[in-house]
């Protein structure tokens, strides 16, 4: 017997019905998302464009740790419990 596969989590369907709790947000290029040490409120999902992560280490280096595009979550530390963010989030193209 083979098993029943599960529906996979469609975001452009939950996100189609925007209601307490989502919003929908355009960022042009060049914008910053949120900033390493701001508090941690929400998730993000990337409907169109890329944004890059970056972190700046306690001697001042930044250092580039994601490239993400269309599809991809962020800002998901939230749901673990971490009060503030530990990168910046910058958007490389309109997203």
């Amino acid at each position: 017997m083979t098993p029943k596969l599960k529906p996979m989590f469609n975001p452009k369907s939950f996100l189609a019905k925007v209601g307490n709790g989502r919003t929908h947000t355009d960022y042009p290029k060049d914008q910053k998302v949120f900033s390493q040490g701001d508090a941690a409120q929400a998730i993000f999902y990337l409907q169109k464009g890329t944004v890059k992560l970056t972190v700046v280490s306690q001697q001042g280096k930044e250092a580039v740790i994601a490239i993400l595009g269309s599809g991809d979550f962020f800002g998901e530390g939230c749901l673990a419990g971490q009060p503030q963010r530990l990168s910046t989030v910058t958007t490389l193209s309109e997203c």
